[in-house]
């Protein structure tokens, strides 16, 4: 059983291959392979630097098996993240752009402005008001700005008294707070834009068709379906964030619930995005920050369903990104990760304050 901890003891008819590390092995091939290992075709494999990268692959799963003797679906995803990816050829990761901080020191929290408030530990990260104005071609009315800071408020309040949190503001630890929340977005989802129109993804797509596709002569699919011309019910703010949360093995039900008690949060608070919401955001911070945060390599699975022609089984709207472009597709079950389609299935999700939840909810 010792020699089962290393991934070369498997494969005894070849000997490590020494890889220069700017040689790329075949990707595809791989991928290939740990597919059909998947689905239970096992087959032998002759290429050694293949049978090496693919003894990587199953190390951890392999080093749990001989200690533990049991594997479930949550151990192989926590193995598979331990997995070091640097030492995989050809790996390469998302590069994650740094922010600079506000290196003065923290003021009471409770002397600042509301948005100050947001700014101090958001940075740009926190689209305001302002901005949201500009973005938006509104007006807010006095009335409207201060119920609108209110909310913003009841969600910072919210924040603030999660644990990992007040420790850090009663120790007047900005470094720390900006930290936690460094893959977070502070964003407000109001429900008119220009002109007085809804907010909706019919609206959205007139008025900022650089994020979409160029128009067929035949309508697109969801077109005709419910979901294009529903607004936002009520306006609220959102913390969104960034980091995908990968739906490989778990449903995104299961993942939103885990990033729940990751911060000591209620389920209701951590919501997954429709459709709207989804494209909402995208568009909005690619406007205010000039960066796509939520362009990743992912289908972005949305909590919006429809059923074709009304009849059959639901079917999940899901979100593709590229290059500013956004495209909105259609399936039954999950959208998994293909060698001819490299895109993780996932789900971004975001925090909604309790006071907003149940007009948040209307469109979901």
């Amino acid at each position: 059983m010792d020699d089962m901890r290393y991934p070369s003891a498997l494969l005894p008819h070849y000997a490590v291959p020494r890889l220069a590390t700017h040689q790329a092995m075949d990707r595809d091939a791989l991928a290939q392979t740990i597919l059909n290992l998947e689905n239970g075709l096992v087959e032998p494999v002759v290429d050694p630097a293949l049978a090496y990268a693919l003894g990587h692959h199953v190390k951890p799963i392999i080093d749990r098996l001989a200690g533990d003797g049991e594997l479930g679906l949550a151990d192989l995803e926590s193995a598979a993240a331990r997995t070091n990816s640097e030492d995989m050829p050809g790996r390469r990761r998302r590069a994650i752009k740094k922010r600079h901080r506000l290196d003065e020191p923290m003021l009471e929290i409770d002397s600042l402005a509301i948005e100050d408030k947001a700014r101090w530990i958001f940075m740009e990260r926190f689209i305001t008001l302002d901005q949201h104005e500009a973005i938006l071609g509104i007006k807010f009315t006095a009335e409207e700005r201060k119920a609108h800071l209110k909310g913003l408020d009841q969600l910072l309040a919210t924040l603030f008294v999660l644990p990992q949190v007040a420790k850090h503001l009663a120790a007047a630890n900005l470094a720390r707070l900006q930290e936690i929340f460094a893959s977070s977005l502070l964003i407000f989802r109001n429900a008119r834009i220009a002109d007085d129109q809804p907010c909706n993804l019919e609206n959205l797509r007139q008025n900022y068709p650089d994020y979409f596709y160029k128009r067929r002569k035949t309508p697109n699919w969801y077109e005709a379906l419910d979901f294009y011309t529903e607004p936002i019910a009520s306006p609220h703010w959102a913390l969104c964030d960034f980091d995908l949360l990968n739906c490989t093995l778990r449903r995104p039900e299961r993942k939103l619930l885990g990033y729940a008690r990751q911060w000591s949060l209620p389920a209701p608070y951590v919501q997954q995005k429709s459709v709207l919401d989804d494209i909402y955001d995208r568009i909005v911070s690619g406007e205010a920050l000039q960066e796509h945060l939520f362009e990743q390599n992912c289908n972005a699975c949305t909590s919006t369903r429809y059923k074709p022609r009304n009849r059959g089984p639901l079917r999940m709207v899901y979100i593709v990104q590229k290059e500013r472009k956004i495209a909105i597709h259609g399936k039954s079950g999950l959208p998994h990760w293909k060698t001819s389609r490299r895109l993780w299935p996932g789900v971004y999700p975001a925090v909604i304050a309790k006071s907003q939840l149940a007009t948040a909810g209307d469109e979901q």
